[in-house]
């Protein structure tokens, strides 16, 4: 059973789900069907509090819920993020009239690969993490606001390594766009390249959490 998300912290998703499979054969892995679900429908049942959500890569996707893709395809996670963002702006001017002024989208951004089975039990372990430091950081009566703690620019899931798995991440969406900016291109880029200067801050998690489906033999661990 998934634990509960803190529905008063409001953060937009970025499901990323435009891989080749090339390891599987060739399988679109958001088609790929775990316990009766795909992986698709799992990434977007994990990602029902946010406010707004946008998947990239295939499809379909339901009512609500934006559909784009990377350019050109399959030009890696990076350009996936850069277009999940782009989307998720058009999103919010879209639900603007004219005569409004642009407001500023959610403060906060998850970014998830779509083949991670159990994203459901990591999603609330990310936002107990930005809770707990939005919390810490606000000003007391002692202090002004200028001298409140700063944020860190998001928050990862970490791995027995310590190594931090950049696409199971909530991020401040001002620091995700800039990362952007300042990479220009984002066609054929890494993650790290990214999100390398970004301050992130590793949130430990049980391995089966962020365990993703690269290959046959992943796949069959969780089909057998």
């Amino acid at each position: 059973m998934s634990r509960p998300v803190d529905p008063t912290l409001e953060y937009d998703a970025i499901i990323l789900s435009g891989g080749r499979g090339s390891r599987l054969g060739g399988i679109a892995k958001g088609a790929l069907v775990i316990e009766g679900r795909s992986l698709l429908t799992r990434a977007l049942e994990a990602t029902r509090y946010a406010a707004q959500r946008v998947v990239v890569g295939d499809g379909p996707v339901p009512d609500g819920v934006r559909l784009t893709r990377e350019q050109p395809a399959y030009a890696g996670p990076a350009a996936a993020v850069a277009a999940g963002l782009a989307a998720l702006n058009e999103a919010l001017s879209d639900s603007l009239p004219d005569a409004l002024p642009t407001l500023a989208r959610s403060r906060w951004t998850l970014v998830l690969a779509c083949d991670i089975p159990q994203a459901a039990d990591g999603i609330p372990l990310l936002v107990e993490a930005v809770s707990a430091a939005t919390a810490r950081s606000l000003p007391t009566r002692a202090q002004s606001s200028g001298t409140a703690g700063k944020l860190p620019d998001g928050w990862c899931l970490i791995d027995s390594q310590q190594r931090l798995q950049w696409l199971f991440g909530l991020y401040r969406t001002e620091a995700l766009e800039q990362a952007v900016r300042v990479l220009g291109d984002p066609a054929d880029s890494s993650m790290r390249r990214l999100l390398g200067s970004l301050r992130l801050q590793p949130v430990p998690a049980p391995a089966h959490v962020f365990a993703d489906i690269n290959t046959p033999e992943e796949l069959s661990r969780w089909t057998r």
